[in-house]
């Protein structure tokens, strides 16, 4: 077999791989993360902000909603690999009047809080 043509093979496989991903999955910290509405108090320590993505390149039909909400498990896992267990103030930063005419990925930001 020529190495053309295993170099488009192999190419195939990791389209077909990640179209096949079925989204983002929690980490065993991003399960203990909860989004809150409400300014954790003084007892909470603010650990900073970050932001969860999900590219749209392979999701192939989903929607932003459906890309959000796997931008939002995304958030949840960088927040509980940073030590935190409460995001606060959780926002969709997505581009979204580009996203209307060109896809663009789906990004959730917050602010992330170690609680008691």
């Amino acid at each position: 077999m020529s190495l053309k043509k295993c170099l488009l093979i192999a190419s195939a496989a990791m389209v077909l791989t990640a179209c096949g991903t079925s989204g983002t999955q929690l980490t065993t910290a991003g399960e203990a993360v909860k989004f809150v509405d409400v300014k954790p108090g003084s007892d909470c320590q603010l650990l900073g902000k970050t932001e969860g993505r999900r590219s749209s390149f392979f999701a192939g039909t989903k929607t932003h909603s459906e890309l959000i909400r796997e931008a939002a498990k995304d958030l949840q896992n960088r927040a509980g690999a940073m030590g935190g267990n409460v995001i606060f103030n959780a926002q969709d930063a997505t581009m979204q009047i580009v996203s209307e005419l060109v896809p663009t990925d789906a990004v959730m930001a917050g602010e992330v809080y170690k609680c008691p």
